[in-house]
């Protein structure tokens, strides 16, 4: 997990796809920071001109509460 983020700090332009409440996206990562603890925040803007809020442990697992399927192409 270390390694992932360790990428994921350094991955603003790289791809995104999922499901965010069911519905598919695809977007670019605009910007990571840190949260408390030992997470990230990363917000993803999709080609459809949406954001979307990730935590970098969501798109480590591939889903979260509202998300599934999730990949990052680094």
């Amino acid at each position: 997990m270390n390694s992932f983020m360790n990428a994921l700090w350094n991955a603003t332009g790289s791809m995104v796809t999922g499901f965010y409440n069911d519905e598919p996206f695809v977007g670019d990562i605009e910007d990571v920071r840190t949260k408390a603890g030992d997470d990230l925040s990363v917000v993803v803007k999709t080609y459809d001109g949406e954001t979307i809020l990730l935590s970098g442990s969501e798109l480590f697992e591939g889903a979260g509460n509202v998300t599934s399927n999730l990949h990052v192409y680094f």
